[in-house]
């Protein structure tokens, strides 16, 4: 087992203590294979420190991280949305794509485009929640039963922790 998964492990076996998240942190900033490490090292730091709060409660500044950095703990998610336009800011010369989002409280609602149909011509919004905890991404919820397995492939990469809370089963808009 590497060192990575041995660390991963120890965090899902004691889930409400933060000192194996913390030794996580301490681990990525020394053994960085992305930003997502740096992003996971800071966020698990923004979100322990000084947690202990009797509603479960992330730190105020954990909240402010959240939403300027979220992105950068799922890259490999985010890729799978397809940019159909850029816009560049005239002062600022920033580029962004497309792609709506919202925060509320540690919840993140995407629109993530990706292709469908035949040949996969098509493209369709996929509203996908993403509830963060604590350093991680804890779960996350697909509204389009076609996005259901890329979604979930590029998470384990971007977050092994995170579990889908609820999915749809058809293109009726069941739920299980």
């Amino acid at each position: 087992m590497s060192d990575r998964a041995a660390l991963l492990t120890a965090i899902r076996v004691h889930l409400g203590d933060d000192t194996p998240r913390l030794v996580y942190a301490d681990w990525l900033d020394e053994h960085p294979e992305s930003d997502r490490d740096t992003a996971t090292a800071e966020f698990i730091r923004a979100s322990c420190l000084g947690r202990n709060h009797p509603t479960g409660y992330m730190p105020r500044k954990a909240y402010q991280w959240l939403h300027e950095n979220w992105q950068r703990l799922v890259p490999e998610t985010l890729g799978l949305h397809v940019r159909r336009f850029l816009m560049i800011h005239e002062e600022t010369g920033e580029v962004s794509s497309d792609m709506g989002w919202s925060r509320s409280g540690r919840d993140v609602e995407a629109y993530i485009r990706m292709p469908f149909g035949s040949g996969d011509g098509i493209l369709v919004s996929c509203r996908t929640v993403f509830e963060f905890n604590r350093g991680f991404l804890q779960w996350w919820t697909v509204h389009r039963p076609g996005a259901f397995d890329r979604i979930r492939g590029a998470l384990a990469v971007d977050q092994p922790l995170a579990r889908c809370r609820k999915f749809p089963l058809d293109a009726e808009w069941g739920w299980k």
